[in-house]
């Protein structure tokens, strides 16, 4: 009878150390995981600042304004070519 509580003891003590071990892989498994997508995200966030300013550089003032200049040989207006338009006397037909 003691054999077998023994052998039951020490299965159950080792089925334990097993258990321990394995949670202890997978917990340092799921932290590289994280460190990894905590690397990605902040790459992401590092490429996300680059196209704001991309973004930005492309949608300047100055710049549209060079390329309706350039491309579409658009020019400023002179005074005698500005019509100012009441909008209380416009007509809808």
């Amino acid at each position: 009878m003691d054999y077998l509580r023994n052998f039951i003891l020490w299965s159950a003590v080792l089925i334990s150390a097993i258990a321990v071990v394995y949670a202890n892989h997978l917990c340092r498994e799921k932290y590289s995981e994280l460190s990894y997508l905590e690397k990605d995200g902040m790459n992401l966030d590092i490429n996300y600042g680059r196209l704001l300013l991309e973004y930005s550089a492309w949608g300047s003032m100055h710049r549209v304004e060079k390329i309706a200049r350039e491309n579409q040989k658009m020019v400023i207006p002179q005074s005698p070519d500005i019509i100012a338009v009441d909008q209380n006397r416009l007509e809808i037909n």
